[in-house]
């Protein structure tokens, strides 16, 4: 499947990658070609909401009128089971995840923690307390059921998911797409100490994090950056901070401490951090403690990092950071393999939530 053009299907311009985040409905057509000849074409609309889905907005700010986050609530009797769906470095909010997700009858909150107003603009110095803020609200809407909350995260989201899964009980089940077993330093310094800026803190103070080592890697990547036009690996770098084992044991992620099942979703080719090895060091973990739940790790070796819900187009397989001079940064896999493992874990996934939320 391929995006028309750069802006069409919330495909931002200039960006390799199609970007799905909303939950408006989009227009696909199919096209049946016998060599160069056009036998038969048909246009569809694909909804992302099942009808009479209803959503409610979380609302922020001083005059709380900025909308942070969206719930949408599936049709039917409630209380339903409930899902908090968190995006990466992207920031905003995946209302398109949330709004398949209801389809099987979970609640679910998109939530944003970056990128919108009035909430930080980049991904730095987020409080660990915003979120169970979240979770009081969203446990307080009559058609949730807030003993059946669950978690699912993408990139930074699934490291958030499960940090902060393993400090809140309330949180029954976790799935993670492309997880890390530590968490991370965010991507800047500050201004007055020099020092590399922490993503979660609690009561003002920095969780324990793992430095990036940017300063080697961006004097590696230069020549085939800038000089063969190649796209960054940003893969290497994470790899180059794992090697700090005093901070590697320091920032690990104690996920032996969430109170429910955790899956793990994994290309063999991500290409923007080690999300395969990372999920393997996790599942040896709770191996180690004894984890009393299911623990599922789903590796697909031809994926990359951009793996979601099937049937959205994954032929783009670069984008574009106006941070580092506009240079292209790569996804990893092939369009086939994360089409693939779209395709085969999508089912599973909803089959864990189902079974981890007792629905």
């Amino acid at each position: 499947m391929r995006p028309v053009n750069d802006h069409d299907n919330g495909h931002e311009k200039r960006r390799g990658l199609f970007v799905k985040k909303d939950a408006e409905e989009d227009l696909v057509e199919i096209a049946v070609h016998a060599g160069r000849e056009s036998l038969e074409r048909i246009q569809l609309r694909r909804r992302f909401a099942a009808p009479e889905t209803a959503t409610r907005d979380l609302l922020s700010g001083d005059s709380k009128q900025t909308k942070i986050g969206r719930l949408f609530i599936p049709p039917g009797r409630g209380p339903h089971p409930a899902v908090i769906v968190v995006s990466g470095s992207g920031g905003g909010f995946d209302q398109d995840k949330a709004a398949v997700l209801s389809r099987y009858g979970f609640a679910t909150l998109a939530l944003a923690y970056f990128g919108i107003p009035p909430l930080p603009n980049w991904l730095h110095r987020i409080p660990m307390e915003f979120f169970e803020g979240a979770m009081r609200w969203l446990a307080a809407q009559p058609e949730v059921d807030a003993r059946r909350i669950g978690m699912l995260g993408v990139s930074r989201g699934a490291e958030l998911a499960l940090l902060l899964a393993s400090q809140n009980p309330q949180i029954a089940s976790v799935v993670a797409y492309a997880p890390s077993h530590v968490a991370w330093a965010a991507g800047g310094r500050d201004r007055q100490t020099g020092e590399q800026n922490p993503v979660w803190t609690r009561g003002g103070d920095a969780l324990p994090f793992v430095p990036l080592p940017l300063r080697g890697f961006m004097l590696r990547s230069a020549i085939p950056v800038v000089g063969l036009k190649r796209p960054v690996i940003f893969r290497n770098l994470f790899r180059a901070g794992l090697r700090s084992r005093v901070r590697v044991e320091q920032a690990a992620i104690p996920v032996e401490k969430i109170r429910g099942p955790i899956m793990l979703i994994s290309g063999g080719d991500d290409r923007v951090w080690p999300a395969g090895e990372m999920s393997d060091r996790i599942v040896s973990r709770l191996r180690r403690c004894g984890f009393a739940h299911r623990a599922e790790h789903l590796h697909y070796p031809k994926a990359g990092h951009m793996l979601r819900y099937p049937f959205l187009p994954t032929t783009p397989r670069e984008s574009r950071n106006a941070h580092l001079r506009n240079a292209k940064f790569a996804y990893g896999g092939t369009a086939e393999g994360d089409a693939q493992a779209d395709a085969a874990s999508w089912p599973r996934v909803v089959a864990f939530i189902r079974e981890g939320l007792g629905s």
